[in-house]
């Protein structure tokens, strides 16, 4: 079973945390001596840290460069239509 610990830096991966939850995409943006800070991406960024040696119940995938380039862009375009409705809001006011 793999561990989190062993997420490579700056690439993505499909996991599960527990039998319970969903399939998330991480990746892993920093390495301490005893945890490892990881960006859980949708439904929206959020940081958070784990112990490198905590147990990861499903390891799904590690996301190809390919995948993680589209992934990419089409998270940097839903932000920036989150943007541009936010600011046509703001001008209605």
């Amino acid at each position: 079973m793999a561990s989190f610990g062993e997420l490579k830096l700056n690439t993505y991966y499909l996991i599960q945390v527990d039998a319970d939850s969903d399939i998330e995409l991480v990746s892993a943006i920093l390495h301490t001596k005893e945890t490892v800070l990881l960006r859980s991406y949708l439904p929206q960024a959020e940081d958070f840290f784990k112990y490198q040696d905590e147990p990861i119940y499903k390891l799904v995938e590690e996301v190809d460069e390919e995948t993680a380039q589209q992934f990419e862009s089409l998270y940097q375009q839903t932000q920036e239509e989150e943007l541009f409705e936010y600011e046509e809001g703001e001008e209605e006011e």
